[in-house]
């Protein structure tokens, strides 16, 4: 490689193309036109509402705070002083220059892995690809959205799918993902190449031939989640004024669990199922099927939610809020505009180690781990046999383990995506008066779009129909509504002693002729069992006859709904057939 100029470009041009690439228009170019230019700017592209950003953090150190004697920084010497006073506008182009080439000299580097690492940028780029043979739905209309008066444009949504539609086209299963999973459930689906065919999914023991998930009964189909980043559109997908390589990142936006299922019912009416056997969902997945029978309670024949809730507690916010606040710390984030640089390794790296925790319960980590220490083992024990040094790097086999599933993710999943998802979830909330407001919102932003179902809407009102005329129940209905549930509140002896139990059963009354089995487990600290029973009493109180609600033990925590095949994989088939 020839040696680097160390004159200005300008002077000495290179006779080839140059192989960098510049940097990317910023956001500021891709801004609409005023409306008071030309008619011709109707049809420009408007984007969706992005959510709003938390300000820059401007952090500020004072080593007095932490027993050092703090002092201000000494001033420049006279010399240094005038010297810069008297550097000309030349060399100060020229120091710029030279910064952008170093610059450009390390970006080289990094991609052709020869980076050196001496500035803290050796984290490996992120690179969230789906499965090679993912089926992707390809929407020709715009979505429109719950907090965003502009519809997100034409999308798309990867899938894919196991078993076979029978000829009346009733035997389908949608399958709904947590928050970080891909479309690829299980092995052996159906269009897909042998490489990916093989692979084992993340739910490989609940779905396949004779399994609790019958793939020789059912036609069984999971998507990647709109805003994810296995093949569905979503922050880290192509932004559609740009130039292909531009992303969406934080412009994309604000996402609600019901969008997603919207989103899938795109998807259903493409696949030609008017209705499906059964939606089943676990985590997020869990929050999306109890919104598809809402939105489109005719087109769901069953639905199960599993270690999810009606409504998202404060716990859960909280930790989620906690990952988001450690993944936008990292100067990498870069609000979001991170997708032509390094990736927010850090922050993702601790996010993923504090919704680990949550994942798992104490007497798990117990089990697994004990309090055994690197610093213990027989390869760092001394002469005398005795062991080494406590450490102050991850020591504890539970400290490694997290550091290693922090790695792992941040290596192989989407900040932004992250970001956006878990929000959803943490607005995720079926009470009535949420409900309503969402509804009043959305009917009034789209008004020839079909409509928002108010929870007082019949059945046939949903998603999938044209507008109504009707309006929802008067203040007298609603009035009598709620009387008529707390009576059988009065007569119900619920498990739940949730005070929110007579709104969240307001909002489920759609719910009231759709058989539902809940799912929950007592040593969950994400979803705490006292969700499901909650959920599970307020679909009770609609008068639905058919909920089935079981309660595990062991010391899984929130992951045994991957674990435990015994269990829920008995609970699933038994609910299925």
């Amino acid at each position: 490689m020839p040696p680097r100029a160390t004159i200005p470009r300008s002077i000495q041009l290179p006779t080839t193309k140059p192989t960098w690439k510049p940097p990317k228009p910023h956001l500021a170019s891709y801004h609409p036109p005023s409306p008071s230019l030309s008619s011709s700017s109707a049809n420009h592209f408007v984007p969706p509402t992005s959510p709003q950003l938390p300000p820059r953090r401007k952090p500020t150190f004072n080593p007095g705070g932490f027993g050092l004697q703090s002092s201000p920084r000494p001033a420049p010497s006279p010399g240094s002083w005038k010297g810069k006073q008297k550097q000309t506008s030349r060399e100060v182009e020229l120091e710029e220059i030279r910064k952008r080439d170093d610059e450009i000299r390390r970006d080289e580097e990094r991609l052709e892995g020869r980076e050196s690492g001496k500035d803290g940028k050796e984290e490996a780029e992120a690179c969230y690809v789906p499965p090679p043979a993912t089926l992707h739905f390809h929407s020709t209309e715009p979505l429109p959205l719950l907090y965003s008066p502009q519809p997100l444009p034409p999308f798309q949504i990867a899938y894919e799918t196991w078993g076979q539609l029978n000829s009346a086209r009733d035997n389908a299963i949608l399958l709904h993902t947590g928050l970080s999973a891909s479309s690829h459930v299980a092995s052996r689906g159906n269009d897909v190449s042998s490489s990916t065919s093989s692979k084992p999914g993340w739910w490989e023991d609940f779905v396949g031939p004779g399994k609790s998930i019958d793939t020789d009964k059912f036609f069984v189909i999971c998507t990647n989640a709109l805003g994810g980043c296995f093949g569905s559109t979503g922050p880290s997908s192509p932004y559609p004024p740009g130039d292909g390589e531009t992303r969406w990142a934080t412009r994309f936006p604000m996402l609600s669990i019901h969008d997603m299922t919207r989103a899938q019912f795109d998807l259903l009416d493409h696949l030609g199922i008017e209705k499906l056997y059964a939606s089943i969902g676990s985590s997020m997945g869990g929050m999306q099927s109890i919104s598809m029978a809402y939105i489109a309670p005719e087109r769901v024949g069953r639905v199960a939610s599993i270690s999810a809730s009606g409504r998202s507690g404060l716990n859960g916010v909280g930790m989620r809020y906690a990952q988001r606040s450690v993944l936008m710390a990292d100067p990498n984030w870069n609000r979001g505009f991170y997708y032509d640089g390094v990736p927010p390794h850090n922050g993702m790296k601790l996010a993923r180690q504090i919704a680990t925790i949550t994942y798992r319960s104490g007497p798990e980590w117990e089990q697994r781990f004990g309090r055994q220490m690197l610093s213990e083992q027989e390869a760092a024990l001394d002469s005398n046999g005795d062991p080494d040094v406590p450490r102050l790097s991850p020591d504890f086999l539970i400290e490694t383990y997290l550091d290693h599933q922090g790695e792992r993710f941040c290596l192989t999943y989407d900040a932004n995506s992250m970001i956006y998802l878990s929000k959803a979830m943490d607005l995720f909330d079926m009470s009535s008066t949420a409900l309503t407001s969402l509804a009043k919102k959305f009917n009034s932003a789209y008004p020839s779009a079909n409509p928002f179902p108010f929870p007082s809407d019949p059945v046939g009102v949903s998603i999938s129909s044209s507008r109504h005329t009707t309006s929802p129940e008067s203040e007298a209905e609603k009035e009598l509504s709620e009387k008529e549930t707390k009576k059988k509140l009065k007569k119900f002896i619920p498990t739940s002693k949730s005070p929110h139990l007579s709104e969240l059963s307001q909002g489920l009354k759609r719910l009231r002729d759709i058989p539902a089995l809940v799912l929950g487990v007592q040593s969950d600290v994400l979803f705490p069992v006292e969700q499901q029973r909650e959920l599970a009493d307020a679909l009770k109180l609609t008068g639905n006859q058919n909920v089935t609600y079981y309660e595990l033990g062991g010391v899984w925590g929130h992951d045994t709904f991957l674990l435990d095949v015994q269990n829920v994989g008995g609970a699933i088939r038994g609910f299925l057939h």
